[in-house]
C-alpha cells in the first residue's frame, strides 16, 4: 500500500461521512484498521498528512459544527480555524455584526475583585515641552536658592544671629 492509496481511502471514508453512512464508532476502527495494514505492508508509520487527516475524521462532527454558541453548548468545544478567527481576531463578520472580540486575559491580570489596578505604577514619560517648562523653572529656582544661601553664609540675610553660649548673649546680625 503507498501513500497515494491511503489517502484515496480517506477521502473514500470522507464522502461516506458526510453522506451520514459512518458513525464515529465506525470511524476509529476503519482508521485502526487502515493505519494497521499500511504499516504492515510497508513497515513505517503513515506520514504526518494522513495522519491528521484522519484524526479530522474522527473529529468530524466536531470540527463541521458550524453553530456560533458552541462553545457554551458543548463541555470540551473544538474551533475550526475560521471560528478561533472570529473569536480572537474579530474576522468574518458582518459590518453590524457585535464588534467585540476576545480579550487576552493577560490584560485583567492585575485587576482585582473590586475593580481597582492592583499592579506597580509606572512613571509616565515626559513631553518636551513639559521637560523644558521643568528645566526652566528649576534654573529660575535654583538661581533664588543660591543667592539666599549666599547672603546667609555672608551673615546679611535678616534674622540670623548667633548666641553666645557661656554669657547667653544673642547677636544679632
Amino acid at each position: 500500500m503507498d501513500n497515494g492509496l491511503l489517502h484515496e481511502m480517506i477521502t473514500e471514508m470522507y464522502q461516506r461521512t458526510k453522506a451520514g453512512k459512518m458513525t464515529r464508532q465506525e470511524r476509529i476502527e476503519a482508521i485502526t484498521a487502515l493505519s494497521g495494514a499500511y504499516f504492515d505492508s510497508t513497515g513505517e508509520h503513515p506520514e504526518q498528512s494522513a495522519l491528521e487527516r484522519m484524526a479530522n475524521l474522527v473529529l468530524y462532527e466536531e470540527l463541521s459544527d458550524s453553530h456560533p454558541d458552541k462553545v457554551a453548548r458543548t463541555e470540551y468545544p473544538i474551533m475550526s480555524d475560521e471560528q478561533l478567527a472570529r473569536r480572537k481576531e474579530g474576522k468574518h463578520r458582518k459590518k453590524n455584526d457585535n464588534p467585540r472580540i476576545e480579550v487576552p486575559l493577560s490584560i485583567g491580570q492585575n485587576f482585582g475583585t473590586d475593580g481597582k489596578n492592583h499592579s506597580y505604577p509606572v512613571r509616565r514619560q515626559r513631553s518636551e515641552r513639559e521637560s523644558a517648562y521643568v528645566d526652566k523653572v528649576s534654573l529660575s529656582k535654583n538661581k533664588s536658592r543660591r543667592r539666599k544661601y549666599r547672603k546667609f553664609i555672608s551673615g546679611k540675610s535678616p534674622g540670623q544671629f548667633t548666641v553666645n553660649i557661656a554669657s547667653g548673649e544673642k547677636t544679632y546680625h
